[in-house]
């Protein structure tokens, strides 16, 4: 606990330390906190020791100006609350795989920004562009345009190109 503090002193003291002129618009934060199939410390630690110190850090960036997309793969279910109380705009990855729905997501939380949504464990690298495709319009659909499309997680090299550009080509042809 001492050391996350710190950790989090010194985020509050380097976001602060930002330039009027920073250009950025939104920080990438967050930490892997989940299995598939849930997550992977206590909810009541998160709560009690992690999830105030989240807040602290993402009302810096918001003194800022900055928007603030939360990183975590695995199923955060259980903890959206907790994350949507710290303060968070965005979430990224969406694993479907791990039992996040993005359909019952944006219906519960739709000022929620998204980011991925598209399985890289099983479509990207196995699917056919045409499946890939379906899966955008769906991810965009379900979330009413409020998602960032991408993969699930990294896109790695078992990912034919192919898959990749009909992903993003079905991204940026969509019209909402």
């Amino acid at each position: 606990v001492e050391q996350l503090e710190c950790n989090t002193e010194y985020a509050c003291r380097w976001i602060e330390g930002l330039p009027a002129d920073d250009p950025f618009d939104a920080a990438f934060i967050g930490e892997d906190i989940a299995f598939k199939t849930g997550p992977m410390i206590r909810v009541r630690w998160l709560e009690e020791h992690y999830f105030p110190r989240l807040a602290r850090v993402i009302a810096a960036l918001h003194a800022k100006g900055k928007k603030v997309v939360f990183h975590s793969d695995g199923n955060l279910n259980a903890i959206m609350e907790g994350l949507l109380a710290a303060g968070i705009d965005g979430l990224n990855p969406v694993e479907r795989m791990a039992g996040m729905d993005l359909a019952d997501l944006h219906r519960r939380y739709p000022r929620l920004v998204f980011v991925g949504g598209i399985d890289v464990t099983h479509l990207l690298p196995f699917g056919t562009p045409q499946q890939i495709r379906d899966a955008v319009v769906q991810a965009i659909e379900e979330s009413e345009g409020q998602i960032l499309v991408g993969s699930s997680t990294e896109a790695f090299n078992m990912v034919p190109l192919d898959n990749y550009l009909a992903m993003r080509e079905a991204a940026m042809g969509y019209r909402f």
